[in-house]
């Protein structure tokens, strides 16, 4: 894993990881995770292959290290990248290598949903009247296809869902890398913009983003809809409590386990669909994402 110190869907995986090392009891599993250093992350998988791993379960920390880590060892052991995608051209270059992931098309295509039925909903959040939702975006991490694909479909299904579709205006709109900190940081330097006044909604491509976004709003005493993505413990009880608006479930439970099997198929060299009840396409699973309540 790339880090588990703030990211409570890495969290929640490395702990799906380690319960069913336990209940495996025929599979080795070495578990480990970087503190976000890439040179850290590549030392350790040399280290596991050197102990014998015949396949490996890689949450990158630097997605554009994608080739690298492929050219190295395509050919050697199993590679079941797991939620950062080391690149599509990459992935198709060794057959070996394969991409378990959620939907994020349909994540973003979920979030946007929950903003026009919200939106119907309160007419008061069109502070201006225009019939445009002016919003704020966070994204995540530059060149991540989760990040471009949430953003893509979120921003789009709200202008173009049939019969739902609202014209949107994007008045802010950059990378805080998935983190509480930087979201809040960012909204910090927005808030004191004039054009913050214009913001309407607040749409972040995950909950830790989105909590950042609270936090700094909640400090500056301002209300907005804030919208997440993954349905973590602490988002759903920010929206308990009133202060998140909502969020989409991203499984990571059945995300995590899908990518262990298939490291498991492959090390033992059967089919490497075997066991697993998702379809898989060009070498990537897609876990569906979910409706929260």
């Amino acid at each position: 894993m790339s880090s588990i110190e703030s990211n409570p869907f890495f969290q929640g995986a490395y702990k799906t990881y380690e319960t069913e090392a336990k209940n495996q009891p025929n599979l080795t599993l070495l578990i480990d995770h970087a503190n976000n250093d890439q040179a850290v992350q590549d030392k350790q998988l040399d280290e596991m292959v050197a102990k014998g791993a015949k396949a490996l379960v890689i949450n990158l920390v630097d997605v554009n290290q994608g080739k690298a880590v492929i050219d190295k060892y395509c050919g050697k052991v199993g590679l079941v990248f797991f939620n950062r995608n080391p690149g599509d051209k990459n992935l198709a270059s060794c057959s070996t290598a394969y991409f378990v992931d959620g939907d994020a098309t349909q994540a973003g295509v979920l979030q946007g949903l929950k903003v026009l039925e919200t939106w119907k909903n309160n007419p008061s959040w069109d502070k201006n009247k225009d019939g445009v939702i002016q919003f704020a975006m966070l994204e995540g991490i530059p060149n991540h296809t989760g990040t471009i694909a949430r953003t893509k479909w979120s921003i789009g299904t709200m202008q173009n869902y049939p019969s739902l579709g609202i014209p949107v205006e994007k008045v802010f709109q950059d990378y805080a890398m998935f983190n509480t900190t930087k979201a809040q940081e960012l909204l910090d330097t927005w808030t004191k913009l004039p054009d913050f006044s214009k913001v309407e909604v607040i749409l972040a491509n995950n909950d830790s983003m989105a909590l950042g976004a609270v936090l700094s709003l909640k400090e500056k005493g301002i209300k907005l809809p804030v919208f997440g993505i993954d349905a973590t413990p602490d988002a759903v009880k920010s929206i308990q409590a009133g202060e998140m608006t909502a969020t989409v479930l991203n499984d990571f439970d059945n995300q995590a386990k899908s990518s262990l099997r298939l490291a498991a198929n492959l090390a033992a060299g059967v089919t490497p669909l075997q066991g697993i009840e998702y379809k898989m396409e060009h070498n990537v699973i897609q876990v569906p994402y979910q409706e929260t309540k």
